[in-house]
C-alpha cells in the first residue's frame, strides 16, 4: 500500500469511527496546516537581532514609551489566523485518535501482513504531533539559561516521545508534571494558573483517553510559551528603549542611505516636494517683506498642507515610517473639523432668540453625543442620520417643544450634514484652511524651540513619562520636599496636534536633511547609484552595509548593554552629521558644504 493509499485509509477511519465530529476532523486532518500556529519561526521577530534591525520598530519607539509586542489577532487576518489555528488543533485531535485506534487494532492481530499494515498507518499518521513537540522544545530552549538547555533537549527528545506514543507507553502525566515545573520556574507568577490548567488538561486527557483534553493542554502550553517569549521581548524593549531612541538618527541615516543607494527611495520626488514649497514661501516672503524661510519652514508647511489637503498623493516616500502617524493626525484634525461643522449646523438652525449661553451648552452636549455616535472610527459621513436626529432633538429642546421630533426638520438637517461633512465641501475646506493658518505659526514656534534637541531629549519633551504621585510619608518620618507648583497654561485645542507634528518633523529633519533635502539636486536622467560624487558631496558609495548587533555583559544573554555595528558587503552612501536648519539664501552654499562621516546601522531582511 502506498503512502497516499494509507493516508486515504486514515481519513476514512477518522470519518467513520471518531465521534462525534468525525466528518469535520477528517476534513481538517486532510486540509489543515502541518506546522502548529506558534513556532520558533513565527516568533522570530521577537529575537533581539530582529528588534534592533527593525527600522519601523526603532522609529516607533520614539513616539511610544509603552511600545510592546502582542499577539496580532486584529482584523480579518487575525480572524483567519484564529480559524486556521482551530482547524490545526482539530486535526491534531484526529491524529491522537488514530494513534490509539491503530494501536488497538495492531494489538489484536498477530498476522505479519496486518502488523505491517497498521505500522504503515501509524507511520503515516505522524503529520503534526512531531512538529508540535519540536516547536515546544525549540521555544522552551530560548527561554531558559544555557546551562539548562541540555536537560531540555534530553527530556524533549521528539523521536523518543513519538516512539513511546505510537507504542502506547508514553507517560504523558509525568511529562506534563515536568513541563509545568520548568515553565513555572521561568515564567511570571501571574501565569501559574494557566500552567496549572494546562497540566490538568494533559493529565485528565491521558487518564480518561480524552483526545480533546490532550490537544487543549498542548494548545495552552504553546500559548503560554508564546506569552513568555513576548514577556522577554517586551522586557528587552523597555530596557533597550533609551539606547534605541538615542541611536535613532544614526541608525536611520545608515539604513535609508542604503535604501537610496538601492533606488528604493525616490530622491528627486522628495527634493522637488520640498523645493517647490520653499520657492512658494520665498516668493510670498519677498512680497510681504518678511525674512527668507528656512528649509525647516518649508518642510513644516509642505507636510501640514499634505496632511490636510493632499489625500490622493500624500507626503513623499521619505515619510514611509510615519505614514500611520500622519494618517492619525489627519483623522484627528478632520474629526475636530467635523465636530465644529456639527456645532455650526446646530447654530444655523437655532432661533436667534436663544441666549448664547444656552446655545453654547447645547453645542457642548451635542459634541459629547456625536462623539458617542461616531465612535473611535470618526466616520461622520456614515452617521449623518443619527447625528441629524440629535441636532433636531437639541433644537426642539432649546425651543421648549416636546416631544423633540420633527420629521420635516430632520430631513433638512440631514441633507445639510451630508453636504458640509464631505471633505470636498466648501464649508469643510474653509475650516481646513483656517486650521492650517492657525497651526503653521504655532508649529514654527515649536520647531524653532525643539529642532536642535537630540532624539532622546525630544522624547522626554514630547512623550513625557506617566507620573504617579505617591502619598507623603507618615508624620514623623522626615520632611517632604514638595514640588513647586506648575504654572497653569491656557488651554490650547491645537497643542496635541502641534506636539505630535513637531516630534515627527524634528526627527525627520535630523535623518533626511543631508541625505536628501540639502543634497545636490539630481538630474532627471541620473540615478543615485550611478552618480559620481564630487569631493564635497554629502554622500559617497560604499561597498559595506552596517548590521546592528546587541552587546551583552559577560555571562548575560537577556538584556543588552549596547549596540555595535558589523559591516558586510552591500554598498551604502555615508551620510553626514545632523545639519542646522538654514534659510533659502544659504541653500546654494549648503549643497557644496564639506561632509563629516557618520554613524550606524541598517536592516537586513526588511530591505530585501
Amino acid at each position: 500500500m502506498t503512502d497516499e493509499d494509507c493516508t486515504y485509509e486514515i481519513w476514512n477511519y477518522i470519518l467513520e469511527h471518531m465521534e462525534p465530529d468525525g466528518a469535520d476532523v477528517s476534513h481538517y486532518y486532510e486540509t489543515a496546516a502541518v506546522q502548529p500556529p506558534i513556532t520558533p519561526e513565527s516568533l522570530a521577530e521577537l529575537d533581539m537581532s530582529r528588534i534592533i534591525n527593525n527600522p519601523k520598530l526603532r522609529h516607533d519607539v520614539n513616539f511610544d514609551r509603552e511600545l510592546h509586542f502582542r499577539p496580532n489577532l486584529d482584523g480579518s487576518k487575525g480572524k483567519q489566523k484564529m480559524k486556521s489555528a482551530d482547524h490545526y488543533w482539530q486535526a491534531l485531535e484526529g491524529e491522537f485518535f488514530m494513534y490509539e485506534f491503530a494501536l488497538q487494532h495492531k494489538q489484536l492481530t498477530t498476522d505479519s501482513r496486518d502488523l505491517a499494515y497498521w505500522d504503515g498507518v501509524i507511520r503515516n499518521t505522524k503529520r503534526r504531533l512531531p512538529a508540535a513537540f519540536e516547536a515546544i522544545r525549540d521555544i522552551l530552549t530560548t527561554l531558559v539559561p544555557d546551562h539548562e538547555q541540555k536537560r531540555i533537549l534530553t527530556r524533549l527528545d521528539v523521536d523518543l516521545i513519538m516512539q513511546e506514543i505510537t507504542n502506547g507507553v508514553c507517560d504523558l502525566i509525568d511529562l506534563s508534571d515536568w513541563l509545568a515545573k520548568v515553565v513555572k520556574k521561568h515564567c511570571a507568577p501571574m501565569r501559574d494558573q494557566l500552567v496549572d490548567a494546562m497540566q490538568s488538561d494533559i493529565q485528565q486527557g491521558a487518564l480518561e483517553g480524552d483526545h480533546g483534553k490532550l490537544v487543549n493542554g498542548l494548545r495552552q502550553l504553546l500559548n503560554i510559551l508564546e506569552a513568555m517569549r513576548l514577556d522577554v521581548a517586551n522586557h528587552q524593549i523597555r530596557h533597550m528603549r533609551p539606547l534605541l531612541v538615542d541611536d535613532t538618527v544614526n541608525f536611520q541615516r545608515r539604513y535609508n542611505a542604503h535604501r537610496i543607494y538601492l533606488r528604493k527611495i525616490d530622491v528627486r520626488r522628495c527634493q522637488r516636494w520640498l523645493n517647490d514649497e520653499l520657492d512658494h514661501l520665498t516668493t510670498r516672503a519677498v512680497e510681504l517683506s518678511k525674512p527668507a524661510p528656512t528649509h525647516v519652514d518649508a518642510l513644516t508647511s509642505a507636510l501640514v498642507r499634505d496632511v490636510l489637503f493632499n489625500e490622493s498623493d500624500p507626503c513623499p516616500p521619505s515619510f514611509y515610517v510615519d505614514h500611520d502617524r500622519l494618517r492619525g493626525v489627519r483623522s484627528d484634525i478632520r474629526t475636530t473639523i467635523s465636530h465644529e461643522l456639527c456645532r455650526e449646523v446646530l447654530a444655523d438652525f437655532a432661533p436667534t432668540s436663544i441666549p448664547k449661553a444656552d446655545l453654547h451648552k447645547a453645542q457642548e452636549a451635542l459634541q459629547c453625543t456625536v462623539s458617542a455616535i461616531v465612535g473611535m472610527s470618526g466616520r461622520f459621513t456614515e452617521r449623518t442620520d443619527n447625528i441629524a436626529v440629535e441636532i433636531v432633538r437639541f433644537l426642539l429642546m432649546l425651543e421648549g417643544r416636546y416631544p423633540p421630533f420633527d420629521g420635516t426638520l430632520l430631513g433638512i438637517v440631514e441633507q445639510k450634514l451630508e453636504q458640509v461633512l464631505q471633505p470636498i465641501s466648501q464649508a469643510f475646506d474653509k475650516l481646513a484652511r483656517d486650521t492650517c493658518d492657525r497651526l503653521l505659526p504655532k508649529l514654527k514656534t515649536s520647531m524653532d524651540e525643539h529642532i536642535r534637541l537630540s532624539a532622546l531629549d525630544l522624547q522626554d519633551v514630547m512623550v513625557p513619562a506617566a507620573f504617579v504621585s505617591l502619598p507623603p510619608p507618615p508624620f514623623g518620618f522626615g520632611a517632604v520636599c514638595a514640588a513647586p507648583p506648575v504654572p497653569v497654561k491656557p488651554y490650547d485645542p491645537d497643542e496635541d496636534i502641534v506636539r505630535r507634528l513637531t516630534h515627527v518633523i524634528c526627527l525627520h529633519w535630523h535623518v533626511w536633511a543631508e541625505l536628501v533635502y540639502l543634497a545636490p539636486l539630481e538630474e532627471e536622467s541620473a540615478s543615485f547609484a550611478t552618480l559620481t560624487p564630487s569631493p564635497t558631496s554629502s554622500a559617497s558609495p560604499s561597498p559595506m552595509m552596517p548590521i546592528a548587533q546587541a552587546v551583552y555583559a559577560p555571562g548575560k544573554k537577556w538584556l543588552p548593554v549596547g549596540v555595535t555595528v558589523t559591516e558586510v558587503p552591500g554598498g551604502m552612501p555615508t551620510p553626514v552629521s545632523t545639519p542646522e536648519p538654514m534659510s533659502a539664501a544659504s541653500r546654494k552654499e549648503s549643497e557644496s558644504g564639506e561632509p563629516s562621516a557618520s554613524e550606524q546601522e541598517s536592516l537586513d531582511a526588511q530591505q530585501q
